[in-house]
């Protein structure tokens, strides 16, 4: 990561043991300011350090002093960051969100809790619950529903304090019947395990930036917090193989949520060749209805067959899918030298363009080729 520091004595060169060397090492890795809630870098440095420090622990027991006994958020902010800097840990993440709330630091306090939500804060609801109320705070009120809604599938249950907290506000205004609508569908799905899977797998799904190309470079945004667990496998076909055994050949990655009403959710999840280096992902745009039951999934980006078009699918606002068809032709065969140092030159064939039917289906448009006169 480009920001990580390492601080190591020059003298612990020479007069460390092998595995002191090693604990030097890793206690050398720390956070910095600039990266404090880089997730890349967070998880790095957690990765890295597995023993117990102490001084950060001290820092954080600080700060929670500061702020909640002593009423004083901007001290406790202090302190919180210097715990981090020393070792990153999910509690004081989450309380760094609450106190930069307090100080109205609304934009800082969500980046807060997204890193306390990456290193798995328990109970998960309560991160999520506050990032609804500072994005309704915020006065976004799409992120406030959909981090909401996620609190209560994930566990939230007060029900008074859901319609009472004046941090929501905003977002029950702004469409009181909506809200209520979709909080009372929550909180009945809550309890039922197969609806819970189901809420729990379409809720990984971040909705996404428009307009977005799912190109070649695009795979280079999919990290280790994006990955699939086998245990929706019923959401992801491609995990299972003709012999329905699972496939440990491929991994899984979230790509984003296109659309989301009450009765529809459609998402893009990519399918990465592990075994084939430098091989693009396969990206499936997929729909299901509220129930998490198909209704209907194209292949829009990368390709299954050499022999086939490979695709780059760009999406629209309005829901446009256009798919650029691609004739790609390698120096080499892939089967046997690889991709890498592998010349490729490729040629525009055409274009597929779809459009999302209220229903959920991928409906082909008049279909676009090059070179056509008229």
């Amino acid at each position: 990561m480009r920001y990580i520091i390492l601080f190591i004595a020059g003298t612990c060169l020479f007069a460390c043991t092998p595995s002191s060397k090693k604990t030097a090492a890793v206690n050398a890795l720390h956070l910095s300011a600039d990266n404090l809630y880089d997730k890349d870098s967070v998880l790095l440095v957690v990765n890295s350090a597995t023993e117990k420090n102490s001084a950060s622990d001290k820092l954080f027991l600080d700060g929670i002093d500061k702020y909640r006994n002593k009423k004083n958020p901007a001290a406790g902010i202090e302190s919180f960051k210097q715990s981090i800097l020393l070792k990153p840990q999910a509690k004081a993440y989450y309380e760094l969100g609450n106190a930069l709330f307090d100080k109205q630091e609304l934009k800082e306090a969500i980046k807060a809790y997204g890193v306390a939500e990456l290193l798995d804060y328990k109970p998960l609801h309560k991160v999520l619950y506050n990032m609804a109320c500072a994005y309704s705070r915020m006065g976004d009120n799409e992120w406030a529903k959909y981090y909401l809604v996620s609190a209560i599938e994930f566990g939230y249950s007060n029900v008074k304090n859901i319609f009472a907290d004046k941090d929501l506000e905003g977002l029950r205004q702004k469409d009181g019947y909506s809200f209520r609508s979709e909080v009372t569908a929550a909180l009945n799905g809550a309890t039922d395990p197969e609806k819970l899977q189901w809420n729990l797998f379409w809720h990984e799904f971040k909705p996404l930036g428009f307009p977005v190309s799912l190109d070649r470079k695009y795979a280079d945004k999919l990290g280790e917090e994006d990955y699939i667990s086998y245990e929706y496998e019923r959401f992801v076909p491609e995990m299972r193989n003709a012999q329905f055994s699972r496939d440990v050949g491929s991994e899984y990655y979230h790509v984003g949520l296109v659309k989301n009403t009450d009765s529809i959710k459609t998402l893009i999840y990519a399918v990465k060749d592990v075994v084939g280096e430098g091989s693009a992902p396969q990206y499936y745009i997929v729909s299901f209805d509220k129930l998490g039951k198909l209704i209907d999934k194209l292949l829009i980006g990368g390709q299954i067959e050499l022999e086939k078009p490979f695709k780059v699918a760009t999406i629209q606002q309005n829901g446009t899918i256009r798919v650029g068809l691609f004739k790609e032709v390698y120096e080499k065969n892939p089967d046997t030298a690889g991709y890498e140092n592998n010349k490729l030159q490729e040629s525009k064939e055409g274009e597929e363009v779809y459009t999302i039917s209220a229903d959920g289906h991928f409906v082909k448009q008049q279909p676009v080729l090059l070179g056509m006169n008229g």
